[in-house]
């Protein structure tokens, strides 16, 4: 698992026209590995081993060439660790633009202890915003870097107090914002009159190389991104294969997880309808060899463009993909080359160089056999085409096992697209493979193309990601297949591939939820089951019935006289699904969030509710409080856990209704229903000013219903509804101490609450 966490990142970058330089991995920055890189290497003289703190952020100004005519992509950034490095810490890296703007932040990793000399640590980019876009030929970037406790960094002179790295005191959590502008930053890192620049490197380019040990190479040639400052070809399908870069990023992750090494990923950056990286290098008719096109690679080739010096430059970059991927090949020793492609069927097509006739000519025969495929199967240097491409051991049956209300072809289960022979078929044609595929196989060189459905890719989803199930369901297939074909030791049937949760267990490729758990993954709850406290639980709810009229409105912490207001409201209880009783569990309330704040009318965002549930007796069963503070900007419901209260007995008369009371700290904007049963209507109480200060400490702002003794809840009964001002100025509960129901304009109101209770 160390070589995964140290694990870096191949890189090559198009070099602009302008700069007429040739193609050559570049990086930026400060000390380096590389051809492209700064001279500088660890051991040499300036170098100084430096404490970055734990509150620290680090910036450095780096200068970016040629990227303003052509969007790069941000592939790593590489942070030298001192060897003398003896603290463990989390840390992370970004980029920000010279205006300011955040472009790109890694995730949180670990900086490990008891390194090599001068460690390069790297923080990956991966995912589908890391176009880097510059605005001229001598912009620059600023790299940042934050580690969570002190660790040792390394770094070397700079010329000038300009160039040195600036430091900016902030806490771990706070160190990257949207915008910054550093250079009114203040701070300078330097020892003893020299000025320092922390050795720190960002890595560029338009192919991505993830590194890796395990005996498979996946590639993703159609999934690019990069559109800007590429022409769009005259010829050929330009359509990208959505999510396939994402995809192949989050399978190799996978793969990583369950075989304890990554394989190898190369992915091409740019979008397909610049460049068509599963093409040869050529224009529309002929390679750069000489050959025809329609010859060599599906009828086109790689870069059928309108002007010829952009087909050139097409062609180039073209050329060095095809190089890369060559020596990733060759140096692997004959491991499993899987291209990953898309499809607007809805199945799964496994490309092995077969054709649909041969297929379905192989399917046709009695017993079906693809003997005479053999020598063209791009399997067969792990054996013959029957067993590798229709066996139960194939990657196809590995596959559907592991999704199997997928049509996967080829296959144990599907032999042949043609559906008089292969009934499962639901598709005449097939898929056999591209041109990087062909190229590549040979007797020692196996390979299989894998054309994903778009719902496994996740093709609708926004923020681009492909789907979680799928990526493991193609991890689990290929950790099998490994395991099989090349003596690897891959965790294969972990949860089958299926993501089943907590709550439900892979069975056959389907999860199975525990009783009160429904949905694919068993996250959700089953009708008549309610979440409480992360648990879905059979709940007996009285609340608000459907589709009911709604309002909200604010509910006071006091009166305009200054005292605290107290609301009620009542419920009839239906308990014929209690059998022996219920347990009452929580109150639920309706609050109202209207603006990003979520109240822009409190004097602070956080709040505190309380609430109480009283019997018809008016005898008080259980409170409870929640304290909160700012929500989404959507209207949700508060849960006030209410602990300790005993059994609402079915048939007891003493609990044919059941009171809800509600207290708030601050002004809160809740939701209203209209029109309830006028004994349900809401109600605010006031206390008694002499009963509420008599004992400060037993009776505190924060504790009002405690200060609501049963003795003075007489008018929560069933009584009309009544103004203020029919009980004058009496400070007293004998005339139902100023008991209202809620209303606007006529319309009455009940507190929009639910009572949430559990069969015994």
């Amino acid at each position: 698992m160390l070589q995964m966490e140290f694990a870096m990142f191949a890189w090559v970058l198009l070099a602009s026209p302008i700069l007429g330089s040739s193609m050559a991995p570049i990086c930026h920055g400060f000390g380096g590995i590389g051809d492209g890189c700064a001279a500088a290497k660890p051991g040499d003289s300036g170098k100084s081993s430096g404490i970055s703190l734990g509150d620290t952020t680090l910036a450095v100004k780096v200068s970016v060439l040629g990227c303003f005519s052509k969007p790069c992509w941000l592939q790593n950034i590489r942070v030298g660790v001192d060897d003398s490095n003896s603290v463990a810490s989390l840390a992370k890296v970004g980029v920000y633009l010279s205006d300011g703007t955040l472009v790109a932040s890694s995730q949180a990793r670990d900086v490990p202890t008891s390194l090599p000399d001068h460690q390069w640590l790297a923080f990956a980019f991966r995912g589908h915003d890391k176009e880097l876009r510059t605005t001229s030929e001598q912009d620059y970037v600023w790299l940042v870097v934050n580690t969570e406790n002190s660790v040792k960094l390394t770094y070397e002179n700079a010329d000038s107090g300009d160039e040195a790295t600036r430091t900016v005191s902030e806490l771990f959590a706070g160190a990257f914002v949207a915008v910054r502008i550093w250079d009114t930053e203040p701070g300078r890192r330097q020892w003893a009159g020299h000025f320092r620049n922390l050795r720190v490197q960002m890595d560029l380019g338009d192919v991505s190389i993830l590194p890796g040990t395990l005996p498979l190479i996946l590639e993703s040639p159609h999934g690019g991104r990069i559109t800007e400052g590429w022409p769009t070809r005259v010829t050929g399908v330009l359509d990208s294969d959505r999510n396939t870069d994402l995809f192949t990023e989050e399978l190799w992750s996978e793969l990583g997880a369950r075989c304890g090494r990554t394989p190898v990923a190369v992915i091409f950056r740019v979008a397909r309808k610049g460049i068509d990286a599963n093409r040869a290098t050529g224009s529309g008719t002929h390679t750069r060899g000489g050959e025809l096109c329609a010859d060599q690679s599906n009828s086109q080739c790689c870069c059928d463009l309108a002007s010829a010096s952009d087909e050139e430059v097409a062609m180039d970059l073209n050329d060095v993909y095809h190089s890369l991927l060559s020596s990733e090949v060759a140096g692997a020793n004959g491991a499993l080359l899987v291209p990953i492609h898309g499809t607007g069927r809805d199945r799964v097509e496994l490309g092995v160089r077969l054709s649909a006739s041969d297929l379905n000519q192989g399917a046709g025969l009695a017993p079906p056999s693809l003997a005479d495929h053999d020598s063209d199967s791009s399997l067969r240097a792990l054996g013959n085409a029957t067993y590798m491409i229709w066996g139960t051991e194939s990657f196809g049956s590995h596959l559907k096992n592991n999704r199997p209300s997928m049509e996967v072809i080829p296959s144990s289960k599907l032999l042949c697209p043609d559906p008089n022979l292969c009934s499962a078929s639901s598709y005449t044609s097939i898929f056999n493979g591209g041109y990087n595929l062909k190229i590549h196989i040979t007797n020692t060189q196996p390979g299989v193309q894998v054309e994903m459905p778009q719902v496994m890719r996740g093709f609708w989803s926004s923020p681009p990601a492909p789907e979680a199930a799928a990526v493991k369901q193609v991890g689990a297939a290929l950790a099998s297949f490994l395991n099989l074909h090349y003596q690897e030791s891959c965790q294969t049937h972990v949860n089958f591939g299926l993501a089943c949760g907590s709550h439900g267990q892979a069975v056959s490729g389907t999860c199975m939820c525990e009783d009160g758990y429904e949905g694919s993954s068993c996250g959700d709850c089953a009708e008549g089951y309610l979440l409480v406290t992360g648990q879905c639980m059979r709940l007996v709810v009285l609340g608000p019935p459907p589709g009911v009229t709604e309002k909200y409105g604010s509910a006071f912490a006091t009166t305009s006289s200054g005292r605290p207001y107290l609301y009620t409201r009542k419920f009839s209880t239906d308990l014929t699904d209690c059998g022996t009783g219920c347990q009452p569990l929580d109150m639920s309330v309706r609050i109202r969030c209207d603006d990003n704040q979520c109240h822009s009318d409190l004097d602070s965002s956080s709040y505190t509710l309380g609430a109480a549930l009283f019997d018809a007796a008016g005898h008080k069963m259980c409170n409870g409080t929640a304290a909160r503070s700012a929500q989404a900007a959507t209207d949700w419901w508060l849960q006030i856990p209410l602990a300790s209260c005993p059994l609402l007995q079915n048939g007891n008369q003493d609990h044919v209704a059941v009171y809800l009371a509600l207290w708030t700290s601050k002004l809160i904007k809740i939701r209203w229903e209209q029109e309830p049963a006028l004994s349900a209507r809401s109600r605010g109480l006031q206390y008694k000013t002499a009963d509420y200060y008599q004992d400060p400490s037993a009776q505190s702002f924060e504790h009002l219903i405690d200060a609501v003794p049963p003795a003075q809840l007489p008018s929560w009964r069933d009584l009309s509804c009544e103004s203020p001002s029919h009980c004058g100025t009496q400070d007293s509960c004998d005339c139902i101490s100023g008991c209202t129901c809620r209303s606007w304009s006529g319309n009455f109101y009940g507190m929009m609450a639910t009572l949430s209770m559990q069969p015994a």
